[in-house]
């Protein structure tokens, strides 16, 4: 090689192995990147491991909730129906969105100021229209029923206008407390309390309560059950003692007033099937319309006046009434309602043994099997009349029960165009429907206990204590109703038709392993159907934990009693119930827990916070001391505290977080990992190309080296 070529060479080969040192630096510094987000990330993991976050637990609830404005701000047997306010270091209520715009609409200045009713009952009416509040409630509470409209600015921000009432105050308001919150001794709101299955069983005014067995031998409106006619008969009576005296004082018509808001929740509760019938919509108007005779006479109104303001219309078609003429319409009415039941029919009271295989005493042996219904009571039927008047839901939910019915001579209505009235039977292909329809009336009653009705409003009976819980009810009932007594799913497996021995009968054992009606066919004709009640109402309380726990609920209902995981097998779940005779009414308990916070609003000012429905953001700024918490303390009084010294707030471990952190730091590091091992692998073919190149350029420079000297010592001689 020429000395000329050797030195092009050198030069390629020295540019070359520059140009790869020059990659393996790069290289050597991404790595050293790579290095570095693996600390972090990894730092960022440890510190993930120790996520937090916020939650709502109040004291014996079955679980804790996800902290929200919503919660803390609307009244639920959650918060105790006390508001739990966001405040400000200097004490102002932080508002959201609605609240916001309830007060501007209101004329609240951002300062507090000086309240008044009319304020306040704006305040509370303006929430309607941002769905904080239902109508029904918020006219309840307020006197001045003002009617809200929603619409928007220019800029998009929520407005609220307010018409004036048509009718002027209703009488029938809750006066403001312009104390309350302020130090107004706090009220025993009493009713919502926390209590395992035990405890709702042992409740005198749920699980205590008797089963009406004889409202499913009930076939028109022209019959009632014994159970249905005693309590009927006994409210009438109570009434019309008060009035048969001539009685006209304040304090009688209260207690009448009082009775009469009883009776029209009552009757509610226990009629959950009959809303659609003309004979329940007409004993309501009547109800209502003895409230207002009530209320107009206490007040000597003039006129009739709905709530709306519309006049109503008297049962004589006039709309104008004196107060003398609405006592006597009281008097009249409730004497009426008492002389129609002290004359009723007492052939067309229905009773346990007009359907029902009973006997009186050990020597009565029954009718053997004559009757329709059975009832079975932890797989022996029951034949006395006395030990089934007395059985209570709470024995449905601690026993196994089950209804039976024989097929024959089932009836399924009664005739009154004989004389006298005549039964007519079913088919044995109608008995299915028929049986199905029996059922689901002791559903009704049952259900009934519970707090279920169809209004969807919040009753305070039973389970029924908020908003939530009755929706919860409402969806327990609609899901009982649609899968465990629908005809089309009757369980008919088996052949065994023993009506002494229920473990030989086939219909009995359908209804006891299956969450569905049971039944036993003889080819194509029914001979049994079956119910079995406990495990209904079982079904039933599940469906309601699942609507109140939604996708995070671990009980499910199967289509047998093998694949379902029932919430009444965990013995130390917590129910919330109204089990107390006395309690304060539900409209009180929301109309304290507006008190309190527009009354708290007036006294500290209010500032307007955008995001702070977001979840995330309320527990990082209640975390950060950005934002207080206030809440109600024993002297009566609002206090400012951190978020972990107020009552039910509690921090715990953010599972999500750290699963979802934990996930992220393996991708992370895998993808980081994957990245270094391929940085390796090209710094090590570097080092190879490198050592090579190094190794050429020391023998191209011994070569150039050697043409030198050769030259040198040629031109020497």
């Amino acid at each position: 090689m020429g000395l000329a070529a050797s030195q092009a060479r050198f030069l390629c080969l020295t540019a070359r192995k520059a140009d790869c040192e020059h990659k393996s630096l790069a290289l050597a510094q991404e790595k050293l990147n790579i290095t570095e987000k693996m600390s972090l990330i990894s730092n960022e993991y440890a510190q993930a491991m120790n996520a937090t976050k916020l939650m709502w637990s109040p004291d014996g609830m079955a679980g804790d909730f996800g902290l929200s404005y919503g919660l803390l701000m609307t009244p639920s047997a959650a918060n105790d129906y006390d508001p739990y306010m966001i405040t400000t270091p200097s004490g102002a209520i932080v508002l959201n969105s609605a609240y916001k715009a309830a007060a501007e609409a209101a004329g609240i200045d951002k300062m507090g100021g000086v309240g008044s009713l009319k304020q306040r009952d704006k305040f509370i009416s303006a929430l309607i229209a941002l769905g904080v509040v239902t109508s029904e409630t918020a006219k309840s509470i307020t006197g001045y029923d003002y009617e809200p409209t929603l619409t928007t600015d220019k800029d998009g921000n929520m407005k609220i206008d307010l018409a004036d009432p048509a009718g002027g105050i209703d009488t029938k308001l809750i006066d403001w407390q312009p104390h309350a919150g302020l130090g107004d001794e706090p009220k025993v709101k009493g009713g919502a309390a926390a209590g395992t299955l035990e405890d709702l069983i042992l409740s005198e005014n749920i699980g205590q309560k008797l089963v009406d067995w004889a409202s499913i031998l009930v076939y028109s409106d022209k019959q009632m059950s014994e159970t249905e006619y005693e309590s009927e008969t006994k409210r009438l009576s109570d009434l019309y003692s008060m009035v048969k005296n001539g009685l006209s004082d304040k304090a009688s018509l209260e207690l009448i007033t009082a009775q009469l808001v009883k009776d029209m929740a009552e009757y509610s509760n226990a009629n959950v099937g009959k809303q659609d019938t003309q004979e329940y919509k007409d004993t309501m108007k009547k109800l209502e319309l003895l409230d207002k005779y009530v209320i107009y006479y206490n007040n000597d109104s003039s006129k009739i006046v709905d709530d709306d303001g519309s006049d109503v219309e008297n049962v004589d078609g006039s709309s104008s009434i004196s107060r003398a003429d609405a006592w006597e319409l009281i008097k009249k009415q409730i004497e009426a309602d008492y002389k129609k039941y002290a004359d009723f029919d007492k052939d067309q009271v229905r009773k346990l043994e007009d359907g029902f295989n009973i006997k009186e005493n050990d020597l009565d042996y029954g009718d053997n099997g004559s009757k329709t219904y059975s009832i079975v009571v932890n797989g022996v039927i029951n034949h006395y009349k006395d030990e089934l008047k007395s059985l209570t839901l709470g024995d449905i939910l601690s026993n196994d029960i089950v209804l039976m019915a024989n097929t024959q001579n089932y009836i399924k209505e009664i005739d009154y165009s004989k004389d006298p009235p005549e039964p007519k039977y079913a088919t044995n292909a109608e008995t299915p429907d028929l049986f199905s329809k029996a059922a689901l009336k002791l559903l009704d009653k049952l259900a009934g206990i519970l707090g279920y009705n169809s209004t969807g409003y919040a009753s305070n009976v039973g389970l029924n204590v908020d908003d939530a819980s009755s929706r919860a009810l409402s969806f327990a009932y609609s899901m009982t109703k649609n899968t465990y007594l629908k005809v089309g799913s009757i369980e008919q497996n088996g052949s065994r038709g023993n009506d002494h021995a229920m473990t030989e009968n086939s219909a009995y054992l359908n209804a006891n392993t299956y969450n569905r009606l049971g039944a036993l066919k003889d080819g194509s004709d029914y001979k049994y159907l079956a119910v079995d009640l406990s495990h209904m109402m079982e079904v039933f309380l599940t469906y309601y934990e699942n609507a109140l726990s939604g996708s995070s609920s671990p009980y499910v209902v199967g289509k047998s009693m093998d694949t379902s995981k029932l919430v009444t097998d965990n013995s130390a779940y917590k129910y919330i119930m109204n089990d107390q005779t006395e309690e304060m009414p539900m409209e009180q308990k929301n109309a304290d827990f507006f008190d309190k916070l527009y009354n708290n609003i007036l006294e500290h000012g209010w500032r307007y916070d955008a995001a702070i429905d977001d979840s995330e953001y309320l527990e990082t700024v209640l975390k950060n001391g950005r934002y207080s918490m206030s809440s109600l303390n024993a002297d009566g009084y609002y206090y400012q505290t951190r978020y972990n010294e107020t009552g039910y707030m509690v921090e715990v471990s953010d599972t999500d977080a750290i699963a979802r952190a934990e996930a992220e730091f393996k991708a992370m590091k895998a993808e980081l990992t994957f990245k270094e091992d391929e940085i390796d692998l090209k710094t090590k073919k570097l080092d190879a190309e490198i050592a090579s190149i190094s190794a050429e350029v020391d023998s191209v420079k011994n070569i150039i080296t050697k043409s030198i000297e050769k030259t040198f010592t040629m031109f020497s001689s």
